[in-house]
């Protein structure tokens, strides 16, 4: 009887040992602040107004300790960073994807980014590239990423609508050609999430000229990142 219970409690208390180490892992998953790259074009750069502003702001009112990284630090109209919040990013004004797959090698080398959010391939759509090809370079992109961090989680946006009605059903292809590539791409150890950034978003309320988000364009982008982040990392931002 005392062989059972001394060989019970040995158990008990290894599973114990082994739920403390889970725990602690999952909520000390990053001792420092988690390195974030907002990865795209003019709609991430914003020209008075990006969602990275009020994504930062309310990923640090969750108390998450976060550092934008990347080797911009203004939107396209300011004429320096801003002092309100961490202005770090690579978003480029007018910038196809496969003008940023190029460089991201020096990129991802130089920020070593922990999450990166993509929203690429509105200029690539308009000026003539199919969606599978656009789909093509962010694929690349996320292995050029893997290359140099392979524990990189990725969210890649499905690109907000612009006012150009004949652009609506090439944007529709191309992020459902998106939503495929998250499916097959994502990875126990490096995450590939999709966030919904076309549903809901109205370019006539919501940009300023019919592509580039406004205030409250960006305001419900960033929204959308923030639930993407909570569904990535739900140990770090609880819901």
């Amino acid at each position: 009887m005392i062989r059972i219970w001394t060989a019970a409690a040995i158990v008990l208390c290894a599973v114990l040992a082994w739920l403390v180490a889970s725990q602690t892992r999952q909520t000390h998953e990053y001792s420092d602040p988690i390195r974030i790259m907002a990865l795209g074009d003019s709609i991430t750069q914003g020209h008075t107004h990006s969602y990275r502003q009020p994504l930062w702001l309310a990923l640090r009112a969750a108390g998450m300790q976060v550092d934008f990284v990347g080797g911009l630090d203004r939107t396209h109209a300011a004429d320096g960073p801003a002092q309100d919040y961490d202005s770090d990013h690579e978003g480029h004004w007018g910038w196809r994807g496969d003008q940023v797959l190029e460089r991201i090698d020096g990129w991802a080398q130089q920020a070593a980014p922990d999450v990166v959010l993509i929203h690429l391939g509105t200029n690539d759509l308009r000026t003539g590239k199919s969606p599978r090809q656009t789909t093509r370079d962010v694929l690349r992109i996320i292995d050029r990423l893997r290359a140099h961090n392979p524990r990189v989680h990725v969210l890649v946006a499905s690109i907000i609508p612009v006012a150009d009605g004949r652009a609506t059903e090439l944007f529709k292809q191309y992020n459902q050609e998106l939503s495929a590539l998250a499916r097959r791409a994502d990875l126990a150890g490096s995450r590939v999430f999709l966030v919904d950034q076309f549903t809901g978003f109205d370019p006539t309320l919501d940009t300023y000229d019919g592509v580039h988000p406004n205030e409250r364009g960006s305001d419900k982008m960033a929204a959308k990142w923030f639930a993407g982040m909570q569904a990535l990392l739900p140990d770090e931002l609880p819901r």
